[in-house]
């Protein structure tokens, strides 16, 4: 093999493992996809477990997460009885699946407290303390009402039109700079 590919890889292996790591789905998780990703063809999982030199357990778990994102699927190869993984390799599809999770029940459930929330201090006695807790929680709603606005126009944009969406609003904040 060629040792500057060799490097590459070892690299992206870094690379998606530490961004993984920081949105809390755990270094090996990003190091699994990075492997897959990087490879040609499909991996069993004793192939990705023995490139990263991780327990065949781990690479279980990690993929598991990875199926559920949508960023790994399954795949067989005719006469082997092993299941084989390949990475999702198209990110708008990637994030479609990802930002599609927002409602899910949990997600739905935290919006559904946090009016909980509202409604049970609103109706606390008169202080100053309730007017804070108050003011701070109608700045969460209103953040959740945007960000879900946003994430939903994203999706329904798809990728050209919110490449194109970026760039306006790219341009719009050089011009308050």
């Amino acid at each position: 093999m060629d040792q500057l590919l060799d490097q590459s890889r070892e690299v992206l292996i870094q690379a998606l493992g530490r961004q993984s790591s920081f949105w809390g789905l755990g270094k090996s998780v990003g190091e699994i996809y990075a492997a897959l990703y990087a490879s040609p063809e499909p991996l069993s999982l004793e192939e990705v477990a023995k490139r990263l030199q991780v327990t065949k357990g781990n690479v279980s778990i990690s993929i598991r997460q990875l199926e559920q994102l949508g960023m790994v699927r399954r795949s067989w190869q005719r006469g082997d009885r092993r299941v084989f993984f390949e990475a999702e390799t198209d990110f708008w599809k990637i994030t479609h699946m990802v930002l599609g999770l927002r409602h899910k029940q949990e997600f739905d459930q935290s919006f559904t407290l946090v009016e909980e929330s509202a409604r049970l201090a609103g109706e606390a006695n008169p202080s100053g303390e309730k007017d804070c807790l108050l003011e701070r929680l109608k700045s969460l709603q209103e953040f959740y009402r945007v960000l879900d606005g946003a994430v939903e126009a994203a999706l329904a944009m798809g990728p050209e039109r919110l490449r194109a969406a970026v760039d306006v609003l790219r341009s719009l904040s050089r011009g308050n700079k």
